[in-house]
């Protein structure tokens, strides 16, 4: 982190109104910055090449240890025929977009977005390759992506990556009643809301023909190879 050292300096207005008066396009403060940087440059070369480097790395080090700590969130959304991929940082988990989800459909006509994309206004577009990295990070279960979700207002379903199973599919409805249910008490905690989102949605999961998920194929014969093809 740089280190950085407060200057201040005082002088009386009548002083410093006067001088900007002859300054061309600055004020005093932008002069005096000015002054320092030449101050900075009259340095000799090697402790001044050396002080460059060592506040580059500094800065360097701040900006990865920063993105370290940043999680993300990635969302595939469809909507009136309209699709959209984006990421959200930090991360929203499955609880934040139930949420979402259930704010967005209970909301009364005109008194909410029209899009369910407006509910992110920090969201940032990405490509449907990088929705798909950030899938593989989250199924890596590193922490750094917390949630990947399809959201299909078309077909009216809802997908999120879950890090042992991999995508599981609810029904809108199903998921913004479970949302109902985990945080229809103010006192609830943060596991609690948990808890009761996840026995909300057990049993409830169904099959996406855009998410299907290896759990649900098994083979009771063994597959060959023929001509190119695969025989089950």
């Amino acid at each position: 982190m740089a280190d950085h050292v407060d200057i201040t300096l005082w002088i009386d207005r009548r002083w410093k109104d006067a001088i900007e008066k002859h300054l061309k396009d600055e004020t005093l403060r932008e002069h005096l910055e000015d002054v320092l940087d030449e101050l900075c440059n009259q340095l000799p070369e090697r402790e001044y090449e050396h002080i460059s480097a060592e506040i580059y790395a500094e800065d360097v080090a701040e900006r990865e240890a920063r993105e370290a700590a940043r999680t993300y969130a990635a969302y595939h959304v469809v909507e009136n025929g309209q699709e959209w991929y984006f990421k959200t940082s930090p991360g929203e988990e499955l609880l934040d977009a139930a949420k979402k989800l259930r704010s967005y459909v209970t909301a009364e006509k005109g008194s909410g977005p029209d899009l369910f994309i407006e509910l992110f206004a920090d969201g940032r577009p990405i490509t449907a390759e990088e929705y798909n990295a950030l899938t593989a990070l989250r199924m890596e279960n590193t922490g750094k992506v917390r949630g990947v979700f399809d959201v299909n207002f078309d077909k009216r379903e809802f997908s999120a990556v879950h890090i042992m199973d991999g995508w599981q599919t609810w029904a809108m409805r199903d998921v913004s009643v479970a949302a109902y249910h985990a945080t229809r008490s103010q006192f609830a905690s943060s596991d609690d809301q948990w808890r009761k989102l996840l026995e909300h949605l057990s049993g409830k999961e169904i099959t996406s023909a855009g998410h299907l998920s290896a759990r649900i194929f098994s083979f009771g014969d063994e597959i060959i190879e023929m001509d190119g093809k695969l025989n089950f």
